[in-house]
């Protein structure tokens, strides 16, 4: 199987595909970091940059599957859910463009739940007519995973499992402000956030911290 991968990140589709024989045929990354662990890993596969120039991408082999995560910022429920009119939100119709010009048979494109809901769930739903242009079918030939559940046989992975630990640069926190902002939108939307990461935030935004019976039972 060869595969397309915009989005690419550090690349972890190649990393879970590779041992099946699977060969990708190009990546699109434009961050510094990931484009430098790509060129070290795979210096062979040709980092294309900027997904909105799929149209230059001189691509020889055929294409069986294109795969890629659009931003997710502008159709997230924690965010200002401008959908496709943030630019980041409108590369998911690049994506779809990039359907309609390759014509690969398969697609994987990975976002938030949330993305379902957007504009009032015509943005770009299973059964959008979007998918229907890019030549992908209407919603049966879409398929919804929720990687938020684990198999009840699987062995479970905690983020403490994974987590990075020691000195990080701030950048990869979230401010205070940015704590607050979470917290004032859930507030005015009325959203119940888990009890951890409620208090969470009241600490980083400095706001005082309450903790009743019921919070501290699911703690």
């Amino acid at each position: 199987m060869n595969y397309l991968s915009v989005c690419s990140g550090i690349e972890a589709a190649t990393v879970a595909w590779h041992h099946m024989g699977w060969k990708p045929v190009g990546f699109s990354e434009i961050e510094k970091f990931p484009s430098q662990v790509l060129a070290h890993h795979y210096p062979q596969v040709t980092n294309f940059g900027d997904m909105t120039k799929y149209k230059e991408w001189q691509i020889n082999d055929p294409i069986g599957l294109l795969v890629g995560g659009t931003p997710c910022q502008s159709f997230s429920v924690a965010g200002l859910r401008k959908g496709l009119e943030d630019p980041r939100g409108n590369l998911a119709l690049t994506y779809v463009g990039i359907l309609d010009h390759f014509r690969p048979k398969w697609f994987i494109w990975e976002n938030v739940p949330g993305v379902l809901s957007s504009g009032g769930g015509e943005t770009l739903a299973a059964s959008s007519v979007r998918w229907a242009n890019s030549g992908m079918g209407g919603a049966t030939g879409c398929l919804m995973l929720n990687t938020s559940e684990s198999h009840k046989d699987a062995d479970e992975c905690l983020l403490s499992d994974v987590l990075e630990t020691g000195d990080l640069p701030q950048k990869y926190y979230l401010s205070p402000r940015a704590c607050e902002g979470i917290l004032r939108r859930a507030e005015k939307r009325g959203k119940q956030l888990p009890p951890m990461l409620h208090q969470a935030l009241l600490i980083v935004s400095k706001q005082p911290v309450t903790t009743t019976q019921e919070q501290t039972d699911l703690i």
